[in-house]
């Protein structure tokens, strides 16, 4: 599990594994343009999106998403996800 794809009502987020020997997660919110790309590309486009943040994150992070797997209660989400 190097990234996941997470979609509310309106917006799509990219939570991505990075570091190396401290692992960390980078959660952004996709842009217009990049919601876009990933559905008239798919999965290649996210694992593209995702290599990028992984080797830049510094250069994501003024787009990091605050606080996200409790705003977004992830945990529930990742739970029901995994049942169905």
């Amino acid at each position: 599990m190097s990234w996941l794809l997470f979609q509310n009502t309106n917006d799509m987020y990219l939570s991505v594994v990075c570091g190396t020997v401290g692992m960390f997660t980078a959660e952004i919110q996709l842009t217009n343009s990049e919601v876009s790309s990933y559905k008239s590309t798919g999965k290649s486009y996210i694992d593209q999106l995702a290599s990028s943040i992984r080797a830049k994150p510094n250069y994501f992070s003024p787009r990091k998403v605050a606080n996200f797997r409790t705003k977004f209660n992830v945990t529930e989400a990742l739970s029901e996800w995994r049942s169905s």
